[in-house]
């Protein structure tokens, strides 16, 4: 009988990238779900969406302090 190895799971692998890093940006990240996303995630991908998520959340804030000041 052969040890149960969970197997990265594929087809949702950006879905998964986008949550992981939202969740790490927000804080609310639980054990469970990191064990279980952990092995198909490359660290390369999660340094791209993070590079994007905070791209997106500058120019957010930039977009919204221009809009408030009037200029």
């Amino acid at each position: 009988m052969e040890p149960s190895v969970s197997k990265p799971q594929f087809g949702t692998g950006l879905w998964r990238v986008v949550r992981t890093v939202a969740a790490g940006m927000v804080g609310l990240r639980g054990r469970a779900s990191h064990e279980q996303d952990a092995p198909s995630l490359s660290p390369v991908q999660l340094i791209i969406t993070a590079l994007v998520f905070m791209i997106i959340f500058v120019a957010t804030i930039v977009t919204i302090a221009t809009l408030v000041v009037g200029k």
